[in-house]
């Protein structure tokens, strides 16, 4: 880009003078040309999207498909977590806005379910946050955008290592502290459209052998339709201490919760008509998740290191609304002059988890190879109350007016894997690494469900699965590489099909977790110093699906029959 400057000066003298009965202009101009600047800028490769190493931390993800996602590089508006925005890189990445307002991050690949990413396992700084892996995947924690660094996304076809989910894993990494100083301070505050108002707070720095940092952080917003106010705040805090040059102990404690009314449903042609008017204003939404964890790491030698997590979620979930389609208005009744009462379900997280992590470097025939084991156990108990009758009034209130839930349920998963995947380097260019995981575990429902006989409630749905899987990866030169990796995977049984919805819905007493796989081949790397690319052809395998038919009985009377329906096949 070349600039020609020039500059143009003008000098006007006006000479006025009452005495001689005249006046006199004299104008004087100066040109000068002065010689062009040229300015060069490049940002090749792009700084957003990267890769990991084939180790990282204890994850092999050599022959895997990953990316790392550079927060902080990002032209995304993150105060609102704006997830097309920030995963807008990620290939087969599909959003969808629960709120509009950044309160929950709802995200898939491949064409799975996006609900609360709940085809993911979700971790923070290696910490796993969804609610019940087994029981009910959903991650209702979600942390400030603000907050976070980096997000490392690992596909389905190395949950060998994490878990069994089909779509992978998606850690989200915060910022850490500054440890040349002893305290440090940031502050990012925004506003905008329909209300929006934003401020994150952060302290953190190194006193000693103990490192901190934490954050506060609050949101308001009107939202873009009537009736769609939300108020969003999170806390953190971390620390972590230095106990010798090998040994260090990290504790955490997280805590995200937003209130959100929301506006209700609309139909096409409502919202052809006015997409911004409201169905509802007594419909109020709120999770309040903390997540407590302890990370002890232990470089034992020069080759080998050890992993502990102990982490919680802990929590509820609650929520008050008049239920109805579209088209069912929330009107004052003429004879009692009030609205019609509310449902309110609230549920308790009670989700413990242990994960041991070993990894250790060794030599055979000259090469280095990396082998990497653990177990994981969970323990959980979801006390779970819904279809309370809960009052006529307009504001957040969670009050029951006749001392019972239509459901009140304990649902309880124990389950424990174990998991072992080795890598070979047998070149110096060809890499090949050999999974395996075994889960076993026990989902049980126990409660009372007002519209089904006592008997018919308790179910217990057991899991046993042997998974395998295999990867490799070539590389062309320093910057390509070949990779291709087919995994096992699993998804069992959850909470929400064993229960039936209504007194018209029916279950299936035989119902199967469903199985199947991923498979992954791809050429990744850089062009000309200047381009990255990932090309990629995928494969996912899921059997045993589960879903809804409407069937008729003997009677006559159609009911919805919840079963294992078919099988499906996603590629692209």
């Amino acid at each position: 880009m070349k600039i020609g400057i020039r500059i143009l000066l003008t000098l006007s003298l006006i000479i006025f003078t009452e005495s001689f009965g005249y006046s006199q202009k004299i104008d004087s101009t100066l040109t000068h040309d002065l010689s062009p600047v040229t300015i060069k800028a490049y940002r090749f490769p792009s700084n957003e999207v990267k890769q990991l190493e084939s180790v990282h931390q204890t994850y092999i993800t050599s022959g895997k498909k990953h990316e790392v996602i550079l927060v902080e590089d990002l032209p995304a508006n993150i105060a609102e977590k704006n997830g097309r925005q920030i995963f807008a890189k990620i290939s087969g990445a599909f959003i969808y806005d629960m709120d509009g307002s950044g309160n929950q991050v709802n995200v898939s690949t491949r064409g799975l379910d996006p609900h609360r990413s709940w085809e993911y396992n979700i971790r923070q700084n290696g910490i796993m946050t969804n609610s019940d892996i087994y029981g009910y995947p959903a991650s209702h924690y979600s942390p400030p955008m603000e907050a976070i660094n980096k997000i490392e996304i690992i596909r389905g076809s190395a949950s060998l290592q994490y878990g069994s989910q089909f779509g992978g894993m998606i850690n989200y990494i915060t910022r850490q502290p500054d440890t040349t100083k002893k305290i440090g301070f940031e502050s990012l505050n925004s506003v905008g459209s329909f209300g929006l108002q934003s401020t994150y707070n952060a302290m953190g720095g190194k006193i000693g052998k103990l490192s901190y940092y934490v954050y506060y952080q609050r949101r308001t917003s009107t939202g873009y339709r009537k009736n769609a106010r939300s108020e969003a705040e999170a806390q953190f805090v971390s620390l972590e201490y230095a106990i010798n040059p090998s040994m260090n102990i990290r504790a955490e404690l997280g805590r995200s919760q937003y209130l959100y009314q929301i506006p209700g449903a609309l139909t096409d042609a409502m919202f052809y008509a006015n997409p911004q008017q409201s169905t509802r204003s007594r419909n109020y939404f709120s999770p309040d998740i903390y997540i407590p964890s302890l990370n002890y790491t232990w470089q034992i030698t020069k080759n080998t290191m050890l992993s502990c997590i102990g982490s919680a979620v802990l929590g509820t979930r609650k929520s008050v609304q008049f239920i109805g389609f579209a088209d069912a208005k929330d009107t004052i009744d003429a004879l009692t002059r009030e609205y019609k009462p509310r449902q309110v379900d609230i549920d308790n997280f009670n989700s413990y988890t242990f994960e041991a992590r070993l990894q250790h470097d060794y030599k055979v025939f000259n090469g280095k190879h990396t082998l990497i084991s653990g177990i994981r156990y969970i323990n959980n108990d979801l006390h779970r109350r819904q279809q309370g009758k809960g009052t006529t009034g307009t504001d957040y209130d969670l009050t029951i007016t006749n001392d019972q839930f239509g459901r009140d349920l304990h649902m309880k998963t124990k389950n424990i894997a174990f998991f072992a995947e080795n890598l070979f380097r047998i070149t110096k260019k060809l890499e090949l690494s050999l999974g395996f995981r075994f889960e076993s575990g026990l989902s049980a429902v126990d409660g009372v469900i007002s519209y089904l006989p006592n008997e018919k409630v308790p179910q217990d749905i057991s899991h046993k699965f042997p998974l395998f899987g295999i990867s490799g990866q070539y590389r062309l030169n320093h910057s390509n590489k070949l990779y291709a990796s087919w995994s096992q995977a699993y998804r069992p049984v959850i909470f929400a099909d064993l229960i039936p919805a209504t007194p018209l819905d029916q279950t299936d007493s035989d119902l199967k977790d469903a199985f199947g796989h991923n498979f992954d081949l791809g050429i990744k790397g850089e062009l000309f110093n200047r381009f990255t690319y990932d090309l990629t052809f995928f494969q996912i395998i899921y059997k045993n699906r589960i879903g809804s038919l409407v069937l008729t009985d003997d009677n006559g009377q159609s009911y919805v029959w919840k079963t294992n329906f078919g099988d499906s096949k996603t590629m692209g």
